[in-house]
Order: C-alpha cells, then structure tokens, then sequence
C-alpha cells in the first residue's frame, strides 16, 4: 500500500485559515459529518474571529496528487490552555480517505506543538450517528484515553513520546504555518 501512496506523488500542504478559502473552510465545517470528531458548527464570522486569535491554532489542508488538486480537504481548529492544544475540530473530505492524510496532520500538530513548547494534544470523539468511522482515530493515531462520558470520548498524546512516522507526502507549509 505504501508503494502505490508514494507512487501517487502526492503533495499535502498545510495552510493558514485565509480570506480566499474561509467561505470553504466554514461549509467544510457545517457540512462535514464521517470523518469529523466533534461534528461542531461554527459560522463564518465564528470562524474568521478563531483565526486570528492568538489562543487558537488553526490551519487548511489541500493534498494534490498525480491526477490533480483535490483542493481543501481538511480543516483543524485547536484551543491553547496552558500547555495542551485542545482539538476543537478536526474534520477531513471521505475522498481523501485511505492515504494517510490523518497522520500527517498529526506529525504536523506535534511538530506546532513542539515550536509552541506545548507538551500536550487533546482531542475528544463526540460520537453522533454519522461519525462512527473515526471512533477509534485518536487510538490508532497513538492517544491514550483520558476519560469522558457515553457523549464524549477525551484523549491524550504526549508530545514528548511521539515519533513522526515517515510518511508518502511532500510536504508545503506557508509562512504562517510555523507559529
């Protein structure tokens, strides 16, 4: 399988919320429902406040590969508190399912976690009738459970212990991307 992921010359890139994509970023987030942990909604204006505040990590993910540009198939918003980035909503297109593409958004988490001397990645599962293909994500992805309740399943990964798996991208970050 990792043969033919290579051989597909795929390109992720991991990009600042910005005004040109913020109108999709914000329908990725109402309409999204498999392949998103918290199934949370917020608006526009809810979304544009989030990218500019200083306690809030947010970035888009595009994947081009061979066959073209499958444009933003990703969205990440996550809370600073104290030394834990909180996982506020991680969402991802089912198109882009099957490469890896959610591993390599958590090697580029831990990496910010790292330049943010952030010790801690915090993310919930809140299972609703849709989402039930990422119930175990956190676990597959090396989170230990955390606690919660039936509505929502708490992880945790300690920075300190992850090792970033080699992975069949290239991988593009803006500017933005390193703070």
């Amino acid at each position: 399988m990792d043969e033919f992921l290579t051989s597909l010359g795929m390109t992720i890139e991991f990009h600042a919320f910005d005004a040109v994509n913020l109108g999709r970023i914000a329908q990725l987030i109402n309409k999204t429902n498999q392949f998103n942990l918290t199934t949370r909604r917020y608006t526009h204006s809810e979304v544009e406040t989030m990218s500019r505040s200083p306690d809030c990590l947010t970035f888009q993910i595009r994947l081009r590969d061979r066959f073209g540009d499958n444009g933003v198939i990703g969205v990440v918003i996550a809370r600073k508190k104290d030394a834990t980035f909180d996982i506020d909503t991680w969402l991802m297109s089912c198109r882009v399912l099957g490469r890896r593409v959610e591993e390599a958004i958590i090697a580029e988490l831990v990496r910010r976690c790292r330049l943010n001397g952030i010790d801690t990645l915090e993310g919930s599962y809140l299972p609703t009738a849709k989402n039930g293909m990422v119930r175990d994500l956190y676990k597959k992805l090396g989170f230990a459970p955390a606690g919660g309740t039936d509505d929502q399943h708490i992880w945790k990964l300690d920075i300190s212990e992850y090792n970033v798996p080699a992975l069949p991208f290239e991988v593009i970050r803006d500017s933005a991307a390193n703070a």
